[in-house]
């Protein structure tokens, strides 16, 4: 894979997770990029990659809902935006980190995501942690 198909292919996915995020529709983040391990904790039921997100939309959920009760307005996650993603790169170890700063109609949110990528075989695993 070449770095130019390597970054076109991590941008899409990112693309796909933050509009998942923004859609709400958090158990489909398994078909992008999963949440880090570190949000197990948040699993309602059994412990499967989809509760862990829904766990986490859960969190991100409530996070924004407290946002909007101390601010006194609205707080979602846009849509994606290119600009809000930062150069991607690949390493020579083929793997890649890159933040993306969400917004809130179009006002920059109080984290970013951050996204690590590993290529083996041709393939892109990619999992995420939001930084606060």
């Amino acid at each position: 894979m070449t770095e130019q198909e390597f970054k076109a292919r991590a941008t899409k996915l990112v693309e796909l997770m933050i509009n998942t995020i923004a859609d709400k529709e958090y158990a489909k983040l398994v078909s992008s990029i999963l949440p880090k391990s570190s949000w197990r904790r948040f699993y309602e039921g059994e412990p499967t990659l989809e509760n862990s997100c829904l766990g986490f939309g859960k969190w991100l959920d409530e996070q924004l809902a407290l946002w909007e009760e101390y601010e006194e307005k609205s707080f979602v996650v846009d849509r994606f935006n290119a600009s809000c993603l930062d150069e991607i790169e690949l390493e020579d170890d083929n793997t890649s980190f890159v933040t993306y700063n969400p917004t809130s109609f179009g006002e920059t949110l109080d984290f970013w995501f951050e996204i690590e990528f590993e290529v083996k075989d041709e393939q892109i695993t990619a999992m995420f942690e939001i930084n606060i």
